[in-house]
Formats: C-alpha cells, structure tokens, sequence
C-alpha cells in the first residue's frame, strides 16, 4: 500500500511540475508590471510550494517503509516472546489445578470413614 501512496506523490509531484513549468512560460510572454504576468508569478509560487510540500511528503513515505522493514525482526522476537508467555500461562493453570486436585484428595481422606 505504501507504494501506492509513493506514486501518487510522484505523480502529484509531476502535476505541480507542469504547472511551474507552464506559470514560467506564460509569464513571459506578458509586459512586465501587469496583472497578468503577476497571475502567473503566483502560479509559479503556488506550484513550487506543492512541489515542495509533495517531495517531502514522499521522502516521509519512504522513511516510514524503512523503518517499518527494519520493525519486521523485531515482530518475530516479540511472537517468540508472545510463546514464552503462553507457555508460563499453560503452567501456572496446571499448576493450579494440580493444587485443587490435591485439596480435593486432602478433603476426600479426612471425611473418608475407612481412614477412622
């Protein structure tokens, strides 16, 4: 799924680019000090600061994939430690019920009338 988000970033990145592109070569084209050519040196600044703001959400991206595949080994010692955990579980409920049983054999011999 993060490759997926890393190339609509690319493509973000390429839509923002043909409108800089495009701002510088309409801005040319106009006299200097009008309206027009003011429109399009915003349009410049516009597409530069979504360039910006998609080439840095895109190195983002791919830090997080690092460090995601780089929590991958530490997924597998926790499932180990997860193992170790259930099996002190398994013990303690035998050991638990092993002591009922013997309480109920404690109980059994003292009311048993044989053992008088």
């Amino acid at each position: 799924m993060s490759f997926k988000k890393l190339f609509n970033y690319m493509v973000c990145i390429f839509i923002s680019g043909l409108g800089l592109f495009n701002s510088t070569q309409l801005e040319v084209r106009y006299e200097s000090g009008t309206n027009n050519e003011l429109i399009f040196q915003n349009g410049q600044i516009i597409s530069t600061a979504f360039m910006g703001l998609f080439i840095v959400a895109f190195l983002v991206e791919i830090m997080i994939m690092k460090r995601n595949r780089s929590n991958n080994p530490m997924s597998k010692t926790k499932s180990k430690s997860k193992k170790k955990t259930d099996k002190i579980k398994n013990e303690i409920k035998t050991d638990t019920n092993q002591s009922t049983e013997e309480e109920k054999v404690d109980e059994g011999e003292k009311t048993d009338p044989k053992s008088d």
